[in-house]
């Protein structure tokens, strides 16, 4: 029986892979739950931009669509650039985490801060929005 890549390779260069692919795993589960929750605020905010009417409510619902869009496509690029993701990644590519930019797993947290530091702000200040729409039962 073959033994894997792993194993004929350097002990330290073994772990530093494995490293990497369990980091790229675990950021490319956190930016997906992350684009899920934005959808599900888009589509509670398109909910009511389709109901209602109101000039002030459809200004909020707009900017908040807007903003979550925009962060939404900010996590879609950070996922695209510097997270390995699809069968090139699989335990049995050889060249996983060999590339430069893969290789890099350690600077996500830093892209992925600002992103979520923004992405708490904006969320917050939407389900404040919405918790106020509820309790005047507009949604």
């Amino acid at each position: 029986m073959p033994e894997s890549f792993i194993s004929l390779l350097p002990e330290d260069e073994q772990s530093s892979i494995q490293t990497c692919r369990s980091q790229h795993y675990s950021w490319g589960k956190i930016l997906i739950r992350n684009e899920q929750e934005i959808d599900q605020l888009q589509e509670l905010l398109a909910d009511l931009l389709e109901k209602h009417n109101y000039r002030s409510l459809r200004h909020c619902a707009i900017d908040y669509h807007s903003n979550l869009n925009h962060i939404k496509n900010r996590i879609q690029r950070l996922r695209l650039d510097m997270i390995c993701e699809g069968e090139g990644c699989s335990p049995a590519g050889s060249t996983f985490c060999r590339e430069s930019r893969l290789g890099l797993f350690t600077s996500i947290e830093t892209h992925y801060r600002t992103l979520a530091d923004e992405f708490n702000q904006i969320k917050a200040g939407c389900y404040q929005f919405l918790s106020v729409v509820v309790t005047l039962n507009l949604l």
